[in-house]
């Protein structure tokens, strides 16, 4: 990994930077001035689930800035935690039309909006077309989702989903023949799979990958633990047809959401280790990854 802005930046490992435990929106508002950005992301994430607008300042005005002396990490899973964080501190909370009016002026242009239903849409933006490169010079473009809700007084930002697409479209034998990866990443450890190998037998082909941070959100789960997802594509021959293939493995980076937004600070103690690859599912593949979805 190269030298870079250290580790706790964005978030505070101490039980002391949690957020006051009563929802009280005065209370929460006053936290978005803090010098601990670790609280000024919480309480703006909090008081957009209590419904309260959040208003834009300079954490707004330079997440693509930040987000580019973020890629000097060169670590593709410290690249995405740190952009995650950058860009949710920037936005969430904050009317859409506020939001991409400030990328807008960043220079940044959607490229994909979708739209679950009438209340809920998500926004895609490619950052950085070459924000990774690996050891086999495989290209990892850096993109993000903005999810927005509609509210009586307009639509704003729920919440932010960030990853790295690579796109192979080659036999796996051949891709997973040499170590792409660190063999400790994620994606070191995905590419190990000896699942991955019996996929490859029915469907030879990957045609790309996706890695992203974020909550991992499981129905009747209590709280959210966060970490990293894969996402794969894989073909058959002559493109009759495909899967897609999910996993996730829990990170120590930030501590477990529980209800209503909150962070469980207490006894937490921040870390770059990363539990197993846990799978999440198959499906079948179409027209590219599959988008977020509406939590």
């Amino acid at each position: 990994m190269r030298a870079g802005i250290p580790l706790l930046v964005f978030l505070s490992a101490c039980a002391g930077a949690s957020v006051e435990e009563a929802d009280d929106s005065a209370e929460l508002l006053t936290l978005l001035d803090h010098q601990d950005p670790s609280r000024r992301e919480e309480a703006a994430h909090r008081l957009s689930l209590l419904g309260q607008k959040v208003s834009s300042n300079d954490d707004t005005a330079r997440m693509r800035e930040r987000v580019l002396e973020a890629l000097l990490q060169g670590d593709p899973q410290m690249l995405l935690w740190r952009a995650y964080h950058i860009l949710r501190l920037g936005a969430l909370g904050r009317p859409w039309a506020l939001v991409e009016a400030a990328l807008a002026q960043q220079g940044l242009r959607f490229t994909e909006i979708y739209e679950p239903h009438e209340r809920a849409k998500f926004v895609r933006y490619t950052l950085e077309r070459e924000a990774y490169i690996n050891e086999a010079g495989d290209r990892h473009e850096l993109f993000f989702w903005m999810q927005s809700m509609r509210r009586e007084d307009g639509w704003h930002v729920r919440e932010v989903y960030v990853g790295l697409n690579a796109k192979f479209e080659a036999p796996f034998k051949q891709i997973s023949a040499r170590d792409r990866y660190p063999r400790q990443s994620v994606l070191g450890r995905f590419f190990a799979l000896e699942e991955l190998q019996k996929l490859a037998i029915v469907f030879p082909q990957i045609e790309e990958l996706e890695l992203s941070y974020g909550r991992i959100r499981l129905k009747d789960a209590d709280g959210a633990p966060a970490g990293f997802q894969v996402t794969a594509g894989f073909l058959m021959d002559a493109k009759a047809g495909g899967r897609t293939v999910s996993y996730t493995a829990e990170s120590g980076l930030d501590p477990r959401e529980t209800r209503r937004g909150r962070l469980a600070w207490d006894g937490f103690a921040q870390s770059e280790a990363v539990g197993p690859l846990t799978k999440r599912g198959a499906g079948y593949w179409g027209a590219g990854m599959p988008r977020p979805a509406d939590d």
